[in-house]
This record gives C-alpha cells, sequence and structure tokens, in this order.
C-alpha cells in the first residue's frame, strides 16, 4: 500500500494515546486529526503526536473528507451516539471495548453497522497476546485435546482510585465496574478459544471501592460445548492477567505481568506459557512469537476499510462479549442463578446471539 489510511482519534485520554502510541510503531495508519471537546486536550494531543489539525465539534471532524476513519475511546455510555454518527458520515469506526454500557446499545450499534457497510472493529485486543494465539493453535490442532475447564482473571487496582468525577465510579454508566471493564476482555477470548458461551452464574460485590460498582465478581460460564470456565475481575488488587485451559491432552498455563499491559510490543516479553502433558512429569515452556496487538487490531481495521483485510472482532463478536457481562451481572442480582446469554440479549431487542451480525 502506497498511502497510508488516515485515522482520527475521538476521546484524548490516556487510551487514546496508547493506541496512537500504537498506530505509530507502523507504516499503515497516519493520524491526520483528532477531536475532543477540551481545546487545551486537543492541543496537547497534536504537539505530543505531530498532528497536523484537530477539529473544534466532532461534526467538523466528521465533513472531513481527508479522515477515513475515526479510532474511539469516549466513555461506554456515549458509544452509541458516537459511532451512529461516523457510520452515518461515512467513516469505518474503531472503538474501544466493550462495544457499549448497555446491551441494548450494543444491539443498536450492531444495526446501524451492518446498514452501514462500513469497517467496524471493537477493541477486544487480548485474543492477539502470543499466549492467546498459541492456545488457540494448540486446540485447533488437537495437541491440547477436548478443553474441559478454563480459568480467567483479569484483576487491577484501579476500582480504589475512583472518585465521583470520574464516569467509572457510576453504575449507570460502567454497570458491572471491574468485569465490564476487565472480564469482558475475557469473555471475549474465552469465546475466541471455546465457543460461544450459553449460560453464566455469578456473583458481584462491592468489597473495598467506595464506588457505586463492584470490585469483585466471579462468574461461571457454560460453553454450548458443555465445557466451563470461570472468569474472575477484580478492582482491588494489583494487576493479574491468567488463563487456564484444562484438556484431556495437556494443560496450559499463561501468565501475563499487566504491568506491561500499556506497551503491547513488550507484553509478550513479561508473559510466560506453560503446557504439561499426560504423563509428564514437569511443565515445559511454551515459546512465544512476539506481537504487537494495539498495533495488529488498529492495521488491520486501517485495511479493511481500504478493502484489504477482514475485521476478526466486529459488532457480533463485541456483543456477544458484552451479553456475558451482562447475564453475569443479571446472575448476581438472581443470587447465582444461571442466566442464558440469549436471554440477555434477546431483552434487549437483539437476536439470538448466533444471529447478531455485523
Amino acid at each position: 500500500m502506497n498511502e497510508r489510511v488516515r485515522l482520527a482519534p475521538v476521546g484524548l485520554g490516556r487510551w487514546a494515546r496508547v493506541l496512537s502510541r500504537a498506530a505509530g510503531r507502523g507504516d499503515v495508519i497516519e493520524l491526520v486529526s483528532c477531536y475532543s471537546r477540551d481545546e487545551t486536550r486537543r492541543r496537547a494531543f497534536q504537539d505530543e503526536f505531530g498532528i497536523a489539525r484537530s477539529a473544534p465539534s466532532y461534526q467538523e471532524l466528521l465533513r472531513d473528507d481527508s479522515v477515513e476513519g475515526v479510532v474511539i475511546t469516549t466513555p461506554n455510555d456515549t458509544h452509541l451516539p458516537v459511532i451512529a454518527e461516523a457510520l452515518a458520515a461515512g467513516k469505518g469506526v474503531y472503538t474501544d471495548k466493550p462495544i457499549a454500557h448497555t446491551v441494548e446499545d450494543a444491539v443498536a450499534i450492531a444495526k446501524a453497522a451492518g446498514e452501514s457497510g462500513r469497517a467496524f472493529a471493537v477493541g477486544h485486543a487480548a485474543r492477539r497476546l502470543a499466549g492467546s494465539r498459541e492456545m488457540k493453535r494448540w486446540i485447533d490442532d488437537g495437541r491440547l485435546g477436548a478443553v474441559s475447564l478454563a480459568e480467567a482473571n483479569f484483576s487491577n487496582e484501579r476500582g480504589l482510585e475512583l472518585t465521583p468525577q470520574t464516569w467509572r465510579w457510576h453504575a449507570d454508566r460502567s454497570p458491572g465496574g471491574s468485569f465490564i471493564q476487565l472480564g469482558v476482555h475475557h469473555a471475549d477470548n474465552l469465546q475466541y478459544l471455546l465457543g460461544p458461551v450459553r449460560s453464566v452464574t455469578a456473583h458481584a460485590r462491592r468489597l473495598h471501592t467506595e464506588a457505586e460498582v463492584p470490585d469483585a465478581v466471579m462468574s461461571i460460564v457454560e460453553f454450548e460445548s458443555g465445557a466451563l470456565g470461570y472468569i474472575g475481575a477484580g478492582w482491588a488488587s494489583p494487576g493479574v492477567y491468567t488463563v487456564n485451559l484444562q484438556g484431556t491432552e495437556a494443560n496450559l498455563r499463561y501468565d501475563l505481568d499487566f504491568t506491561h499491559w500499556d506497551e503491547a510490543q513488550h507484553a509478550d516479553d513479561y508473559s510466560t506459557l506453560h503446557s504439561q502433558g499426560s504423563g509428564e512429569p514437569e511443565r515445559s515452556v511454551v515459546e512465544l512469537p512476539r506481537t504487537d496487538m494495539f498495533r495488529e487490531q488498529l492495521e488491520e481495521f486501517a485495511l479493511a476499510i481500504r478493502g484489504d483485510a477482514t475485521i476478526e472482532v466486529g459488532a457480533a463478536e463485541g456483543v456477544r462479549a458484552l451479553a456475558v457481562v451482562h447475564a453475569a451481572l443479571t446472575s448476581s442480582q438472581r443470587n447465582g442463578a444461571a442466566v442464558p446469554v440469549a436471554e440477555v440479549v434477546e431483552a434487549a431487542g437483539g437476536a439470538a446471539v448466533a444471529e447478531v451480525r455485523a
């Protein structure tokens, strides 16, 4: 490709900077504009990333014919209007995970994306970690055997830092707290590895944060295959990111040092994957190739705008991951009763999860 794909970040906080640094590590993307309601923030972002101009309004950004797609990192509860407006303006859209804060909004986004025909991607990048990709290879080629149990946890201490001035403090803006912000990564990752989740049973608790949202969530998911999985998400401990799979032929144990999460190009240097086959007396280290999950996903999105790539994680995958989160929250409200994922999607005005397409 001779000409870089022209993108514009929307919402210029911490995560926009992480993604913009990732885009700058390759030669596929050019950041040509950006937008935030805060003019000072816009100017600072331009200076940091060498962006030639910024837009004083979102509508002006969308009228800019040189902008081919937008990279959205605004709060979860703003995703539907921001995404719908960009799609209607003919722009490709990459949105950070989760796809929305409610399944109703997620279903509406999926419909808008499908009707627009524009490139649409959801930032579930964790499946692109080298450990996730290697686990998938072991499953697909039969080395793991049939998986019966999966265990995954993603936790950090950020719930202890919340204040009423931060949108993640509020239950109506970030329902599920640690689970919608962290656990949703594994809701996508485990479905990537093991297929769709049928039902969820869970308990959510607010133990150590003063915010309105839970900082401890434990869920058991039943996959359509019959396998069982655990997804844990906490907001009151040092960072943890783990995935364990137990198969009839071997087990896999994956651990990532969360302190290096933002620097995706180095994350694999701080990851370990161990295997242990039936009858093997010791665990073995599985060599992992180097990956750059944020750069890879952004470049795939950019190339898809030009018709040169297929998006791996789109609206359907985004809806499925979020539906697991809301099934867990509903289960907790019902004192741990199992909640079918399809029930959550259908109650939000969608079809069965498998039928949600973009």
